[in-house]
């Protein structure tokens, strides 16, 4: 079937229309030359002959020379076209015909197709005249002449030539010829068909079959020859799939060697994601699920990230744009972070339609292990900062608080007027020496343990509620052999901070700080009814407090989101979620 939409057929079809059509005309036209001439040619001799008749008729009968009249006509009855031929005489009595059957018959009683009208013209007129009938195919002549046997009245020579013979005599001939043009149009289509089957057809078939070919691991044909414009464009085809190749061998190459995960996924779901060979190594799935299941790489995700990969991904596929997330992946038993980086393109540019999304997903583990690291040694610098403060500035204060209220007390006992100020400095060291006790508390509240958490969030609270008179609640258990030190050590320091950010900045009248323990997962909510705080998300904060809590946040494993409130005050919901399982 699809041959006949093919460029063979098409232009081998209307070269036969074209023929056909000009053979058609050619035939009308030959037709139609055939058919005049043979009128023109039958119009003048009907007038020669009728005019000679005519005379002689009138001459014949005036002489009374009847035989020599039926000689006259018999020689017009040669003609194969004169069906009838007659003489009649003033009184419209046949006195010769072409036919003896019809002599001495009234001419109206004979079978001539001629209008009294034109006769009764004709013998008042005087003059000759032809009609014509072609429908009944008949061409009449009419020519008087003077009767002088009957007182001078007008006869008739009336000679009816029959049309169909030579007409049908010019359809032959037209089909004849129309037949030998067709059987030359016929061979002309042929040649014409062998002609474009061997240089075009084929050679389009060879170029079709280079374009099949291009590919990152096929061997493209060698280009046609011809040396014309199809040439060209196999040359042209098989130089770009050259180039082609060449560029998905350094693609392939750069790709392969990459540590990193690189992936495309196109803007239509029936189309494959495309993933280098990174993604096996650093999930521990096969590439080809990806063909069958497009979100096969969604199950190595921890379940606490997927909604972040998923909203970067509904991002991108609404704007073209650049997002970046950290996700943590389960691969081969151990958790792996990961930092992508995505952006999206339209695959054929100012088309609206689907985007195209890509981007690139490293490793970055050894930096998250870093930052807790980092922390950790933060912390017990803090720690250790804490208890020297302590145990050696505290009580370098306590002690010298004490020589100054020795101090005093002696120099009131002899009435010297500097006791006032000795008793100001004692009680100056004592005020030093709670603000230095408090400070030491906040570096080192829970150095102990887990166990130790519920009382020093309690101490942060009554902290707030003296340093900035505002109402603090807490709502803590104790979590004693659910987390580790330097776990609850970090817990406290984001609840430490999140209080403190919402009671400095956010200027709150209230704070709840609430741990929730929910199976596999604790989570820690900081409400207020402050100024609402929602930082962009996957932003970097600028803020050393922001970047310090997500950096607490990574090195729990925990994920860290602000949410302002949907109630008449505002304020913001700051909550902390880290996955017992998971660490």
């Amino acid at each position: 079937m699809k041959r006949f939409f093919s460029l063979q057929f098409r232009v081998s079809a209307i070269v036969m229309v074209f023929g056909l059509l000009m053979i058609i005309l050619n035939i009308s036209r030959q037709y139609q030359h055939d058919v005049n001439g043979r009128f023109e040619e039958m119009r003048l001799q009907a007038y020669e002959e009728g005019t000679r008749l005519s005379s002689f008729a009138q001459h014949f009968l005036r002489r009374h020379l009847s035989q020599s009249a039926d000689l006259a006509i018999s020689y017009a009855s040669v003609n194969p076209d004169l069906r009838l031929g007659v003489i009649s005489d003033g009184s419209d009595i046949i006195c010769n015909a072409t036919r003896k059957q019809w002599r001495g018959v009234s001419i109206w009683n004979c079978p001539l197709s001629i209008s009294p009208n034109l006769m009764r013209q004709a013998q008042e007129s005087g003059e000759g005249m032809l009609h014509e009938d072609l429908e009944k195919g008949r061409l009449t002549a009419v020519f008087p002449f003077v009767d002088v046997s009957t007182a001078s009245k007008t006869g008739l020579v009336v000679l009816e030539y029959d049309l169909n013979w030579f007409i049908a005599v010019a359809v032959g001939h037209a089909l004849h010829e129309s037949l030998a043009q067709a059987c030359v149009l016929l061979g002309s289509c042929l040649l014409l068909w062998a002609l474009l089957q061997m240089l075009i057809t084929e050679r389009v078939v060879a170029i079709v079959e280079q374009v099949r070919h291009i590919g990152p691991h096929e061997v493209v044909p060698e280009s046609i020859g011809g040396g014309d414009e199809l040439e060209t464009i196999s040359k042209s085809i098989a130089d770009a799939a050259h180039r082609l190749q060449e560029s998905e061998w350094r693609f392939s190459q750069i790709a392969s060697n990459m540590r990193d995960i690189f992936w495309v996924a196109p803007p239509d779901p029936t189309e494959h994601i495309y993933v280098n060979q990174a993604y096996e190594d650093m999930f521990g799935r096969p590439a080809e699920t990806l063909s069958v299941r497009r979100w096969d790489w969604l199950r190595a995700v921890v379940r606490q990230d997927r909604a972040a990969a998923l909203k970067m991904l509904r991002t991108l596929r609404g704007a073209p744009l650049e997002e970046e997330v950290e996700i943590r992946v389960r691969t081969r038993g151990r958790i792996e972070w990961l930092r992508c980086r995505g952006f999206s393109t339209r695959r054929i540019p100012n088309q609206a339609g689907l985007l195209q999304v890509a981007g690139m997903a490293s490793i970055i583990t050894a930096e998250k292990e870093m930052e807790k690291m980092q922390v950790e040694a933060a912390e017990n610098e803090r720690r250790r900062i804490g208890q020297d403060l302590h145990d050696d500035v505290c009580q370098r204060l306590a002690a010298a608080q004490l020589k100054s209220g020795v101090l005093g007390g002696s120099l009131k006992r002899e009435g010297h007027p500097q006791c006032v100020l000795a008793m100001d400095v004692a009680r100056e060291l004592a005020e030093a020496s709670d603000l230095a006790r408090s400070f030491a508390r906040g570096l080192a509240s829970v150095a102990v343990g887990p166990q130790e958490l519920p009382d020093a969030v309690a101490d942060l609270c009554k902290f707030i509620e003296r340093a900035f008179g505002i109402s603090c609640r807490v709502e803590c258990e104790d979590y004693s052999g659910v987390l580790k030190t330097e776990e609850a050590a970090l817990l406290f320091r984001i609840t430490q901070e999140l209080a403190t950010n919402a009671a400095k900045h956010g200027r709150a009248t209230w704070i709840d700080i609430s741990f929730i323990r929910d199976r596999d997962m604790l989570r820690l909510e900081v409400a207020n009814d402050g100024v609402s705080f929602n930082p962009t998300p996957g932003a970097r904060g600028k803020g050393m407090g922001l970047f310090m809590l997500r950096q607490r946040a990574d090195a729990l494993g925990a994920v860290l989101s602000f949410q302002p409130r949907d109630v008449a005050g505002g304020g913001t919901l700051a909550v902390c979620e880290m996955p017992l399982a998971c660490r």
